[in-house]
């Protein structure tokens, strides 16, 4: 299986951090989505769930900081 490119924080642009990080965001919360799917449990995704909310506020905790600095997105 090959990593998702989308996912990966080898990026040339401070803006692009925000994106990686989104793009996990939805990825961990399909990841449990299925697996609740799968098991038919709602808290068989829980732990992808968690990681995907402190991602999310990762995400807004890097924007709100590079505005700080003056950097627009």
């Amino acid at each position: 299986m090959q990593p998702d490119r989308r996912l990966n924080l080898d990026v040339d642009s401070p803006e692009k951090v925000i994106f990686v990080l989104l793009a996990a965001v939805d990825a961990f919360n399909d990841t449990a989505a299925e697996l609740e799917s799968a098991w038919q449990d709602k808290s068989a995704g829980k732990p992808w769930t968690v990681i995907a909310k402190e991602l999310e506020t990762a995400a807004a905790r890097v924007r709100a900081a590079l505005g700080k600095i003056g950097f627009t997105l």
